[in-house]
């Protein structure tokens, strides 16, 4: 599982009033994998108190691109992430998105902010 330490991209962490969020980016060409990878990810940099864990995978197949995404109890939130990795053209990827819900609502904004961290660390 070392590989997979060293091959994660980290994003910055972001506050917002008390919300926080930080991103994280995994090669991943088997969605089989997807909740190892997850569960590896929570473990090694601590989001078990995360409230919210989304995440969305695009997956190159021979004449396709499979899709998969979870929004975490976010609704909507996978989409999001999604749709930026869409627009990036990202492929056997896996992004994940942790926010730690500070106890205010952010409309809106908390969208934009999953867009903007998953543009990010996609580059």
């Amino acid at each position: 599982m070392k590989e997979l330490t060293e091959s994660t991209k980290i994003g910055k962490k972001l506050r917002q009033e008390k919300d926080r969020f930080q991103a994280f980016s995994v090669p991943c060409d088997n969605p089989a994998d997807v909740i190892r990878i997850i569960n590896k990810i929570k473990d090694e940099y601590r989001l078990k108190k995360a409230s919210h864990l989304s995440w969305a995978l695009r997956q190159e197949c021979s004449d396709s691109i499979r899709e998969m995404k979870n929004d975490g109890g976010e609704k909507g939130a996978g989409n999001c992430i999604l749709d930026i990795m869409r627009k990036k053209s990202s492929v056997n990827t896996l992004v994940l998105v942790a926010r730690w819900y500070g106890g205010r609502h952010l409309g809106g904004l908390r969208f934009r902010i999953y867009r903007n961290l998953t543009a990010d660390i996609l580059g």
